[in-house]
């Protein structure tokens, strides 16, 4: 879903989320001047394979129907900052009300939480937003809700991954023993695997607090190329190698 919304970034109007929603529901919605950031929504769930998650009863253009979904799914939390910090999690529905609401008939406007922050604010990825899909942070004050929707998720834990690694229904050999001689390098796989997942969440953090760097330097500069600045920090970044030392056979 992410991934998705990714792509849209830098668009302005027209863009390609107006023409796919408006084939599906009308040339209305083809038109640039559409308001589209919900729309933007349901173009990432369906090209995503999120659409039902996202989209639990069909296209939607309209931010407070897709408010409204979330809530009558018992998922909708108001933009409190202690909802913030306890539910709000990346690929999160994020709601904004400008008069400052909780309600969620009263949003004016959608994003998806791309990363939590961990002050009571979050970074969005919004379409719509001063005409153009671009990343923002958002706070409280703005916040009139969010909800999760249910994305298929793996929330194994370390030993039922471990158990996964190898055990079968016709070997049902407890892994932390001796009885199978493979638990062992098995699970020194596995530990390597977690270290990856690891340095792949370090990675995206870094990430995110790049994409906030480089917020607060064109706040201070107009004239900064935001993407263009993030794109050549990354290919920096990219020169570094990072070597994962494998000591158990």
């Amino acid at each position: 879903m992410l991934a998705q919304m990714e792509k849209a970034l830098g668009w302005g109007e027209p863009n390609p989320v107006h023409r796919w929603y408006g084939s599906r529901n009308g040339s209305y919605f083809a038109l640039g001047s559409t308001p589209w950031c919900q729309m933007t929504i349901t173009w990432a769930a369906h090209l995503s394979g999120n659409y039902a998650a996202v989209c639990p009863h069909g296209d939607r253009a309209y931010t407070v129907w897709s408010a409204e979904d979330g809530e009558r799914l018992g998922r909708w939390h108001a933009g409190t900052v202690a909802n913030i910090l306890r539910h709000a999690k990346p690929g999160a529905i994020v709601y904004m009300d400008w008069g400052g609401s909780n309600d969620p008939d009263a949003v004016d406007h959608v994003g998806i939480v791309e990363q939590v922050l961990g002050d009571g604010r979050v970074q969005t990825i919004e379409g719509n937003t001063g005409n153009q899909c671009k990343r923002r942070v958002r706070g409280a004050g703005d916040i009139a809700g969010f909800w999760n929707p249910p994305y298929e998720e793996d929330d194994m834990t370390r030993d039922e991954i471990y158990k996964a690694a190898w055990e079968t229904d016709t070997m049902p050999v407890p892994y932390a023993t001796e009885a199978n001689p493979t638990w062992k390098p098995r699970s020194v796989l596995v530990d390597h695997g977690v270290k990856l997942r690891q340095i792949l969440a370090q990675l995206d953090a870094q990430n995110a607090t790049i994409r906030e760097l480089v917020a607060v330097l064109a706040q201070r500069d107009d004239e900064i190329d935001v993407e263009a600045l993030v794109a050549r920090i990354r290919s920096e970044i990219e020169q570094v190698t990072i070597r994962l030392d494998v000591a158990d056979a």
